[in-house]
């Protein structure tokens, strides 16, 4: 398991040559595309691919059996390997059923320590290469400088250049070390400074050249540095490379040759595969109509196309390809760079890999407690914990969230409601309970924990807490039960004293991994010290006078 997979650097470019030289036009046009899994059969996987031929594929979360057998399918159909791409933000478990899941990034933020990230990415490799996924689409490195930004948050490992450029390269060193991984750095040409939403719009990075330079741009320079096997552009545009263009019309990196060619590949000399962010997102398409964001962005210096509707666009780019828009030698170097990418994972020799033996998965899972438990901070800290109970007391959990978004959270907190359990106490867990439920249970309990739940994507468009899970808190209810201790905890974002200034406590979690649940718990009972600092400097709005 530890032996090394890795392929000699000529090794990979003769086989990228060779495959080059022995693949047809509609291979090589293949090489540009990459549709999602619309819960597709094996069958129907391999009808698609014998179509179209393309050179990578992408699997969200799902049944572990069928992934299998999808992905057989995939590799049998076609003549070149294919890449197999999947969201690994956490760990495998953030897309591969029994995969380890970990801390959010922002956790290992906190923790800041280069050896805990280097692990997460050596175990996310391994695991993802024994179920056949070669490509993760990750680590995020925006800086999570904007509160506001729905996006980006605890996604990020915080809002500062040198810690996150110092973890980034830590994590991208472990899944890529051994030849197991190609690891994507996203979203060129960073996120986390607008508080709009690339699904809905085209955000800005609002930054000036030499402000760029100096945060953004110190990251994309030393993961570039790294050998960063690729890198996703975002929908997001950056004015300040976009000269007498009006910065609210700037162009979004994916349909900007100035963004992609001139600053990704000429100055920052990055030599690896660029993909694009999802095809569907209105960061693009409002840009661009659908049935030509394919060959727009390919034609602006993307590699390889996220998400389109791959039959339609591979017509599409043939019609390119003959008219003259897209040129040979273009074509050429696109499609060298993914097959130098799949020769340095050798996917010539196997598109799979062997399992982690159980001393290492029980190492790494033992990664996942620690940082996770180093990772809790305070947001703010009125000495709550820990809670001074008796045995067999009875603790109420009301979990607040919102609906509507495609993050899937474990709202009930089944793993901290597992470990209070453990120790005796009774546990009585509310979603989304009235504010006069809330002041009913907790004056029946010894103890209200107080539970948000609100993450990227848990409602698109906002991070905040709106709706059904702020109503909640209507009339006060912790300031009714003046005689139970009452601890506020996020399990997502870190932000939310900014829309709720005058909370008492607030501990930070950072996300609702089970690990991150129960160092949670165990904080609560004071079985561990609360030590962490936060990654990110604004936590709460100071006032400020207005002047006019």
């Amino acid at each position: 398991m530890n032996q090394s997979r890795a392929i000699s650097r000529a090794e990979a470019e003769a086989w990228a040559e060779a495959a080059w030289q022995s693949m047809s036009r509609e291979e090589k046009l293949g090489h540009l595309i990459c549709p999602d899994d619309r819960k597709y059969t094996p069958e129907d996987w391999a009808k698609l691919v014998r179509e179209v031929p393309v050179g990578s594929v992408f699997f969200g979360p799902g049944d572990a059996v069928r992934l299998r057998e999808c992905l057989l399918a995939v590799q049998e159909a076609s003549r070149v390997p294919v890449l197999v791409a999947a969201d690994l933000e956490f760990g495998a478990g953030a897309a591969l059923e029994g995969g380890l899941v970990f801390p959010r990034a922002m956790a290992l933020g906190a923790v800041n320590e280069e050896d805990i990230a280097y692990q997460v990415g050596r175990a996310t490799a391994a695991e993802a290469r024994s179920r056949g996924v070669h490509w993760a689409l990750s680590p995020v490195v925006d800086l999570a400088r904007n509160p506001a930004n729905p996006v980006v948050n605890v996604r990020a490992l915080g809002d500062d250049p040198a810690r996150v450029a110092a973890l980034a390269c830590a994590w991208i060193r472990g899944m890529q070390e051994d030849g197991r991984l190609a690891a994507c750095a996203k979203h060129f040409p960073g996120d986390g400074d607008d508080d709009r939403d690339q699904h809905l719009c085209t955000p800005a990075n609002p930054c000036r050249r030499e402000a760029w330079w100096a945060t953004h741009g110190r990251v994309w320079r030393e993961v570039v540095h790294a050998g960063v096997a690729s890198v996703m552009a975002g929908h997001i545009a950056l004015p300040a490379w976009e000269d007498g263009v009006d910065p609210s019309q700037a162009l979004p990196a994916t349909l900007s040759p100035r963004v992609q060619e001139g600053l990704l590949r000429g100055e920052l000399g990055f030599q690896g595969v660029l993909v694009s962010d999802a095809a569907p997102m209105l960061g693009l398409t409002s840009r661009v109509a659908m049935d030509q964001a394919c060959v727009a962005s390919i034609l602006a210096g993307t590699d390889v196309f996220l998400f389109g509707q791959p039959r339609e666009d591979f017509q599409r780019l043939a019609c390119a390809l003959e008219e003259g828009r897209l040129a040979e030698p273009a074509l050429r170097a696109k499609v060298m760079r993914v097959l130098r990418m799949k020769a340095a994972l050798g996917l010539h020799r196997d598109a799979f890999g062997p399992a982690p033996t159980e001393e290492e998965r029980t190492g790494w899972e033992r990664v996942a407690e620690q940082a996770a438990q180093k990772s809790l901070g305070w947001a703010r800290n009125n000495g709550a914990l820990p809670l001074r109970l008796k045995p067999g007391a009875r603790l109420y959990l009301a979990n607040l969230k919102v609906g509507g978004g495609s993050a899937k959270l474990d709202y009930p907190l089944s793993a901290a409601v597992e470990t209070l359990r453990s120790r005796g106490y009774e546990v009585t867990v509310e979603i989304n309970p009235s504010h006069r439920d809330m002041v009913a249970r907790a004056s029946e309990h010894d103890a209200l924990l107080v539970n948000f739940l609100v993450m990227p994507h848990s409602q698109m468009g906002t991070i905040r807490l709106v709706g059904e899970g702020i109503f909640c808190l209507w009339r006060g209810p912790w300031l009714q039960v003046p005689d139970k201790p009452v601890v506020f905890t996020s399990f997502g974002s870190p932000f939310h004293l900014e829309e709720l200034p005058h909370l008492p406590n607030l501990l930070l979690a950072y996300g609702d991994a089970p690990c991150s649940q129960r160092a949670a718990a165990l904080a609560w009972l004071g079985e561990i010290p609360v030590e962490g600092r936060a990654p990110v400097a604004r936590l709460f709005r100071n006032f400020t006078w207005a002047d006019a």
